[in-house]
């Protein structure tokens, strides 16, 4: 299991969302609601002990005090991009979830102590605008697996201070963080067991889904296919095994829920959710939640 006095996995870091459009993408999530950072493009290295080169990749930010969503497109055609293309060919959508770690060797170590099969502690990093001019952000990564939901990873922020800037951090509907993610399955029960040995924490069984909570709060939910359309409004679930919802904490739901529908956008008002289906959020569902007292 996992070690957190050794800096194990201890939260969610990000989600990434695959694009086809970054800014079409952009301009969605802005309509949305949420503050983006600047285009910021991807260096990194293939292989551990090789050197960082530009990537394939950039990405805008909807950045919260602990942890971001990340839209991602293609913007360097032809350059290294860890397999993103061919995510992007499935299908638009969620396709990375990140865990944050203080120490990726600790998580590189316990992971291929339980069999995972790791990319070694990677460098990856990025130039990000400031409030002062560009800088650039770096990153230590590794590689969990090769699991079907999509890139599986956790990370390590050396300037955290680059990311998590003041002025990105106010958004109009209300958001101010990433509270969990739900993956959709046919047997949740053995994804919830194989994503318990990614983490190094356990899985409950809930009424109708598997759980598990990080140490800082942040929670993965598994649920079969053929319950989604129950927990979530909507038309459009993304191919099965997949990350089919992010959900949201925030400041005050009854707000979240008047500048959606201000803003022109489908959303549904539950007892204590406000949903936006997949089909108005760029292939993943987005539901935004009061975090409790």
């Amino acid at each position: 299991m996992s070690d957190l006095s050794r800096g194990d996995i201890d939260s969610i870091n990000h989600v990434g969302v695959a694009v086809h459009d970054l800014d079409a993408a952009s301009s969605l999530y802005e309509r949305m609601g949420f503050t983006l950072s600047e285009l910021s493009v991807h260096s990194g290295a293939s292989k551990v002990g090789e050197p960082v080169q530009l990537m394939a990749t950039g990405n805008r930010c909807a950045v919260f005090p602990h942890n971001y969503v990340e839209l991602l497109g293609i913007v360097n055609p032809g350059k290294l991009d860890w397999g993103w293309g061919k995510f992007l060919d499935k299908f638009q959508g969620a396709h990375i979830i990140c865990f944050g770690c203080q120490n990726p060797e600790t998580v590189d170590h316990r992971a291929k102590a339980s069999g995972v099969n790791t990319s070694g502690v990677v460098h990856l990093q990025r130039d990000v605008e400031t409030a002062t001019g560009k800088q650039t952000a770096s990153f230590e990564c590794v590689h969990l697996g090769s699991e079907p939901e999509g890139l599986m990873q956790a990370a390590y922020h050396r300037t955290p201070e680059l990311i998590h800037q003041p002025r990105h951090l106010q958004h109009a509907n209300g958001t101010i963080g990433i509270s969990s993610i739900v993956l959709q399955s046919l047997d949740p029960a053995a994804t919830a067991a194989r994503y318990s040995v990614l983490t190094g924490q356990p899985f409950v069984e809930r009424s109708n889904f598997f759980e598990i909570t990080l140490p800082n709060q942040n929670r993965l939910k598994f649920v079969a296919v053929e319950d989604m359309a129950g927990f979530y409004p909507g038309s459009l679930f993304p191919p099965t095994p997949s990350i089919a919802a992010v959900g949201f904490s925030v400041k005050n739901l009854d707000d979240t829920n008047a500048f959606l529908a201000q803003a022109g956008f489908r959303a549904k008002r539950l007892l204590d959710q406000v949903i936006v289906p997949a089909e108005e959020a760029l292939g993943v569902v987005h539901f935004f939640e009061q975090p409790a007292i």
